[in-house]
């Protein structure tokens, strides 16, 4: 893909036409490429898989970074094998324990090993079926790498076979294009299971694959990370999305009409995380309009313009755009709390402030001033003078300014 990304100004039409051009290797090992990057970003994992199932994944090779906060477990993973273990005496102890202290036990292992603890006795069968769900593809995966059948049978056998709730489910290893019927039975038992965390990865090729409409009865949804499908009609919906209580959305390499875009972030009352991540103009604006979003990030996508229209909570505007052909305007109606934006390109970027287009040079009032604004980065060409003005203008835009990050391009 990193062939593509060169290309300016390129749509979803474009970026198939791109691949489909190309004789070897064929368009679905080209964007298999793409895959594991988009993982890397994505929340730590529940329970981080074995060491024999992880080498069975190019992806677990990958070690970037997360958009959120949270933090590997590998750590405390170590740190249980590190106890040596005791002369046992040939009593089941553990059994012995109280239900709530099992539960948490099962809550630890991978999918594979907790669904196995049924298997011990008719009180083990119990508590596993107390136990929220977690499933993760990585658990069901053999030594030799992901069977498609065997995995997509394995997801969906853990849901039915689990009563509810369902603690979060995680799938980035499987292509669902040969697996419709399995995938919208899958989506339709997690909304009636009550899912509260939600990563859906679909393996490409084709880039279009529909997501079911089920996906919008998810009504318990805290989190959900998406990759690579093309999202349900939301503005002409028989049933508006029951997102009531999301927090986290994140949308990679997705494909979304600008109009369901809008009535997707509309419905969602208690979003504070939204990231975009490698979206080619669908939708073709980012309009934030959210009254608890806290956090954008916007990460190799081209957008006609990026819009902060009514968003009095947003603190951090994290921009990586790709080039595209005509700048990219960055329109601010109104952020009173937003304290970090960045990277500002001031070749890509055009900004607008308060309705004020800001100009090299100009003289900036108060309305098209940011004083909540603490951090800035930008990317200036020093060799250009009319950045240079432009910089010099940017920073009495921001008078309380504290921190400014720059980096000089050739």
């Amino acid at each position: 893909m990193d062939a593509a990304g060169e290309e300016e100004g390129m749509t979803y039409n474009e970026v198939v036409e791109y691949f489909n051009s190309m004789q070897d290797p064929p368009a679905q090992e080209r964007i298999d490429c793409i895959i594991p990057y988009l993982i890397s970003l994505l929340p730590a994992p529940f329970v981080p898989a074995q060491p024999e199932a992880a080498g069975a994944s190019s992806d677990s090779e990958v070690d970037l970074f997360s958009f959120t906060s949270s933090d590997s477990e590998d750590d405390s993973a170590a740190a249980v094998h590190a106890f040596p273990s005791a002369p046992g005496d040939g009593e089941d102890h553990i059994s012995r324990l109280p239900d709530d202290v099992l539960s948490e036990i099962i809550s630890r292992l991978s999918t594979k090993e907790a669904a196995r603890t049924m298997a011990l006795s008719t009180r083990w069968r119990g508590v596993w079926a107390k136990t929220s769900l977690v499933v993760d593809d990585a658990h069901l995966m053999d030594s030799d790498g992901p069977r498609q059948i065997t995995v997509v049978r394995a997801i969906s056998r853990c849901v039915d076979a689990h009563p509810g709730p369902v603690r979060g489910v995680r799938v980035t290893h499987v292509a669902f294009y040969d697996h419709e019927y399995a995938l919208r039975r899958l989506v339709a038992s997690l909304a009636d299971k009550n899912v509260e965390d939600l990563i859906l990865f679909n393996r490409p090729w084709p880039l279009n694959m529909p997501l079911p409409d089920d996906i919008l009865r998810c009504a318990h949804l805290r989190r959900l990370y998406l990759g690579t499908w093309m999202f349900p009609e939301v503005a002409a919906a028989a049933c508006p999305p029951a997102f009531e209580n999301l927090r986290e959305l994140g949308l990679f390499h997705c494909i979304i009409l600008d109009e369901d875009f809008d009535a997707l972030l509309s419905h969602c009352h208690k979003l504070e995380v939204l990231s975009l991540v490698m979206s080619y103009h669908c939708p073709s604006r980012l309009r934030l309009s959210s009254p608890s979003l806290r956090v954008a990030v916007e990460w190799m996508s081209s957008f006609d313009e990026v819009v902060v229209d009514e968003a009095p909570c947003l603190e951090r505007l994290l921009l990586q755009s790709i080039p595209v052909s005509e700048r990219v305007l960055i329109k601010i109606v109104r952020a009173l709390r937003l304290e970090v934006l960045g990277i500002l390109d001031l070749q890509l970027h055009a900004l607008e402030i308060g309705g004020t287009a800001i100009r090299a040079g100009m003289f900036v009032r108060s309305s098209a001033k940011l004083p909540s604004l603490k951090i800035l980065a930008v990317k200036v060409c020093l060799a250009i003078e009319r950045e240079i003005k432009l910089l010099v203008t940017l920073l009495k835009c921001f008078p309380h300014l504290e921190t400014l990050h720059i980096k000089v391009v050739v």
